[in-house]
């Protein structure tokens, strides 16, 4: 039998009774979160399925003199995280899986478009934190400031024909308020990758305030490229 898990709205699965009583041994789920089965239509909590079935115990890693439980090097441990020379390891839940998609490539890509790519990739990245958590507003943020930054140079572009010889601002108004959508839109960004990963899938992931101002686009794929890798191989790199 299948059962699924519900977070904050979010539904995550299947998994079998094993997997629970896994996640719940490892502490990636608790006994309070709620679940149902393939078959049932209510939810209910997790303490109630497993019952009195025995949970078993995390398995204990063996080490080697001068090597790490992940493949060799000195073990330093970062916010309750253990990390090895390859990364941290902290277990993944079946949640949505970013787009793996290197910043390097996104940069290069929207010079050669002219930014328009940065924007395309910017509604990327909100539509995948709104899979997250429904009640974002992040998403909304951005296509507001794709709309008013899109209106000032409709505008300008308009008076522009009009009158070539004119140097008018009329889309001026339009930039300043663009400006500050994308203030507000970034950083609900960033504060919403942040509180989903150190509750639901907690990773302690930590955000850059001045990194998130200029270069909001890049620096948040950087971490979604990471957490892409975790979901696909259980190996999380620390955050540098």
């Amino acid at each position: 039998m299948k059962y699924y898990i519900q977070r904050q709205l979010n539904e995550y699965g299947p998994y079998t009774l094993a997997d629970l009583q896994r996640y719940v041994a490892q502490g990636s789920i608790h006994l309070t979160d709620l679940t149902r089965s393939e078959g049932m239509t209510e939810w209910t909590p997790i303490s109630q399925v497993i019952g009195n079935i025995p949970i078993p115990a995390p398995a204990q890693a063996t080490y080697a003199p001068g090597a790490s439980a992940y493949g060799g090097g000195a073990i330093y441990t970062d916010g309750g995280n253990v990390y090895g020379a390859t990364g941290a390891m902290p277990t993944a839940i079946a949640g949505p899986v970013p787009t793996d998609f290197h910043w390097a490539l996104v940069l290069v890509i929207g010079f050669f478009t002219c930014g328009l790519f940065w924007w395309v990739w910017w509604i990327v990245e909100g539509v995948y934190i709104k899979k997250l958590k429904t009640d974002s507003k992040a998403l909304l943020f951005v296509i507001l400031t794709f709309l008013c930054n899109f209106a000032g140079g409709f505008i300008n572009g308009i008076m522009r024909a009009m009158n070539p010889l004119d140097k008018n601002y009329w889309g001026t108004p339009f930039y300043l308020i663009t400006f500050v959508l994308f203030v507000i839109a970034e950083f609900q960004m960033k504060n919403d990758l942040e509180e989903y990963y150190n509750s639901v899938e907690p990773i302690n992931l930590r955000l850059s305030g001045v990194m998130t101002f200029f270069f909001a686009v890049w620096y948040f794929q950087h971490h979604l490229s990471r957490i892409a890798k975790w979901k696909k191989t259980g190996v999380l790199e620390p955050q540098g």
